[in-house]
């Protein structure tokens, strides 16, 4: 399966902070959303996502975050701020316009 590098990097762990409590969660980890089984990834699988894949687990991910946490959706109703990032240092890119890799 190939991949294309974007200089975009994806942030793998979602981190709730609310007064002394603070407590991350893994977008790695398993998890059941609406009877979809997620299944753990290791780094590379995670990388190798597709955009849509990704922004489909990460919706699942926040709505089963949501979930857990009492009131969480109204303290933090978009927790999908930071979750990528433009960085050419992290996700180098070549000159060329194409970075696909197998």
């Amino acid at each position: 399966m190939s991949y294309i590098n974007t200089g975009y990097a994806r942030n793998k762990t979602l981190t709730v902070a609310k007064g002394s409590y603070s407590h991350a969660y893994d977008l790695c980890a398993g998890f059941v959303w609406e009877g979809k089984t997620y299944l753990s990834l290791s780094n590379d699988g995670f990388a190798k996502l597709s955009d849509a894949e990704y922004k489909q687990r990460r919706e699942a991910f926040i709505a089963y975050v949501y979930s857990l946490e009492e009131g969480l959706q109204s303290d933090c109703p978009d927790m999908t701020v930071g979750s990528v990032e433009y960085n050419t240092t992290l996700c180098p890119l070549s000159s060329s316009p194409s970075q696909e890799e197998e």
